[in-house]
């Protein structure tokens, strides 16, 4: 990702609180960066969605961080000429590659009307989960970046792997 300069760049545990204090963060390197409203509140939302997702997540991997610190969460949000470049990773088991890899392959083959649609069915049909989720957080995250999502899995040890998320917001044009 080169050619990019960091506005927030985090590595660690993810709570409420670290989730509160970055997006805190955010407020201030708005107006450090210069940052246009539009493109401010999609960034926000998507760091909402991004690290409450991979916050949700944790208690299946906070054991394997324990004895794999350099596996720990990250959250990097970094901009260039044309975008903003949101880029998060995190441990997740192996049996969920499988899920992630479709949800996303189906969502990033629909256009902006068919994401809408999707995400009302999915409301309305969308079966919640423990964590309380219908599977809508991978239809947001494209319905507000309005670009595809781009994802990678590598292999960590055991039954983990590193579950990459790169999400893009275009720079609003100027009159």
């Amino acid at each position: 990702m080169s050619n990019y300069t960091p506005i927030i760049d985090y590595k660690g545990d993810l709570s409420f609180k670290t989730i509160s204090k970055l997006i805190a963060q955010m407020k201030v390197k708005r107006d450090e960066f210069e940052i246009d409203m539009v493109a401010y509140k999609k960034i926000v939302s998507l760091m909402i969605e991004i690290l409450e997702n991979s916050f949700k997540y944790s208690d299946y991997y906070s054991y394997y961080i324990q004895d794999h610190p350099e596996s720990e969460p990250v959250f990097l949000l970094m901009r260039n000429d044309l975008d903003y470049t949101i880029h998060s990773s995190n441990p997740i088991l192996e049996k969920d590659i499988d899920k992630i890899k479709n949800k996303i392959d189906k969502i990033n083959e629909l256009n902006y009307e068919e994401l809408r649609l999707f995400y009302r069915e999915t409301m309305t049909n969308g079966e919640f989960t423990m964590k309380g989720g219908a599977g809508l957080g991978f239809i947001e995250m494209a319905k507000i970046s309005c670009n595809k999502l781009q994802y990678n899995f590598k292999p960590l040890s055991g039954m983990f792997f590193n579950f990459e998320l790169n999400l893009h917001v275009d720079k609003e044009k100027e009159n």
